[in-house]
């Protein structure tokens, strides 16, 4: 491959899911109907549902150095510039009503204009859905979702890059703050129908990665499941003391993931995410409607970058391919196990042989009761 092939080849590859200068990935097919099927909710969490919301929030943990969580309307909207979707300038300063004015519009462009006045307010989201799931020979079961969403003012690339994807990508732009914007940085605790957390998810590039409590992670201490941020990238994964490194592509083709699931090479845009906790961080808990344009916003809401990937994200629903996008499809597609032949033939039988993730989501159903079976 030629320097410059290299060179374009990784300006499509990390950042969150993309599409064309142009376009924004909430106009990707599927999403309009998703969402006519499933109307989002116009309220906040209730006084009862931001009590069991507060007493699970999620514990992050930050690799020393990293510059923290901020508010998403406070310290990120707050500063910059929104334009429409023909590019006439709005009203200043940019605030929660005017953003939600322009939200259903995918070619409306925030620009962030960070300022230097006072600390952040570090601020996470907290939502609750319910989900009725069919389990196969387990039945059909009722859980509910209690969705964090971290916010960061921006979005690098994984820390694990190498020698040659650095050296390519810093030419392109700055390693650190490859995209204004990262909140696709979901933690969802799964409870199920007696309240008990029994499933932890965390959004990881862009895909989703399910674990059940009591057998591929320990059973929560404190209610409250502890949570890494990885360097340079902000992805989540499981708290673990010291430095660790994990597997991380593009995007979850079959061929990815049998790399993840380490049953195959290494695709030739696939890096390591790297965890290294140093200390918590402090954040209070906030509760939108997720009709807001935090989850909602069509357009850009990160300023326009040349190289391709550099473009701010959309709102924060527009997180997974529209065919996974209900909530027990993200569970379930996101449930395999590194190294389990039976994951892999499934995989092998569905994801690699149609194209479609909701195969090999169908396909894990009964394998992910048994786990929780199990776990109890």
């Amino acid at each position: 491959m030629s320097r410059l092939a290299r060179w374009w080849a990784l300006l499509l590859w990390f950042p969150a899911i993309t599409a064309p200068a142009d376009a924004n990935f909430s106009s990707y097919p599927g999403f309009s109907e998703y969402f006519r099927d499933h109307p989002r909710r116009t309220t906040p969490a209730s006084a009862e549902e931001q009590t069991l919301l507060e007493e699970h929030r999620p514990r992050f943990f930050l690799p020393a150095g990293h510059a923290g969580l901020i508010g998403f309307y406070e310290d990120y909207i707050a500063q910059g510039r929104l334009y429409d979707g023909a590019g006439k300038l709005q009203l200043r300063p940019v605030n929660r009503e005017l953003l939600n004015r322009l939200r259903d519009d995918p070619g409306a462009r925030f620009a962030h204009e960070p300022q230097r006045r006072g600390g952040p307010t570090p601020t996470v989201f907290g939502r609750i859905d319910h989900e009725e799931t069919d389990l196969g020979g387990a039945g059909k079961v009722r859980f509910t979702y209690l969705t964090y969403h971290a916010v960061f003012r921006h979005s690098g690339l994984a820390a694990g890059l190498s020698a040659w994807q650095q050296f390519f990508a810093s030419i392109a732009g700055n390693l650190d703050d490859w995209h204004q914007l990262d909140h696709y940085t979901a933690t969802t605790l799964v409870l199920d129908e007696q309240a008990r957390a029994v499933a932890l998810q965390l959004q990881q590039h862009n895909h989703v990665r399910t674990w059940v409590l009591g057998v591929d992670l320990p059973v929560l201490a404190d209610a409250r499941p502890p949570v890494d941020v990885a360097i340079r990238s902000n992805e989540l994964y499981p708290h673990a003391t010291g430095r660790h490194e994990h597997r991380v592509v593009r995007f979850p083709s079959a061929e990815a993931m049998r790399y993840l699931m380490e049953a195959g090479p290494a695709p030739r845009f696939s890096a390591l995410d790297i965890t290294d906790p140093a200390h918590e961080a402090d954040y209070r808990l906030a509760f939108l409607p997720p009709d807001d344009a935090f989850y909602s916003f069509a357009g850009f809401l990160g300023e326009h970058r040349r190289a391709p990937g550099r473009d701010g994200p959309p709102g924060a629903d527009y997180n997974t391919l529209p065919s996974i996008k209900a909530w027990a499809m993200q569970m379930l597609a996101g449930y395999w196990r590194p190294g389990n032949a039976g994951d892999l033939r499934r995989l092998q039988e569905t994801y690699a042989r149609t194209g479609d993730p909701a195969d090999f989501a169908h396909a894990q159903a009964e394998e992910f009761a048994k786990s929780l079976a199990q776990g109890k």
